[in-house]
């Protein structure tokens, strides 16, 4: 499991986020992100190396 560090403004946008429910659907995608981080598919092209979570 990889470990996730915040940055301030990450950290500043989180503690800003009122919809409950957001907040609930960013934390389990960091968490799957953490034990995975390749999970979702790969973007071709200029964003090469960047994965997408499907909804």
């Amino acid at each position: 499991m990889y470990k996730v560090n915040y940055s301030k403004s990450a950290e500043r946008y989180f503690k800003k986020i009122k919809d409950k429910q957001l907040r609930v659907v960013f934390k389990e995608a960091i968490d799957k992100l953490k034990i995975d981080p390749y999970i979702g598919t790969q973007k071709i092209g200029d964003l090469r190396g960047i994965y997408v979570i499907p909804r």
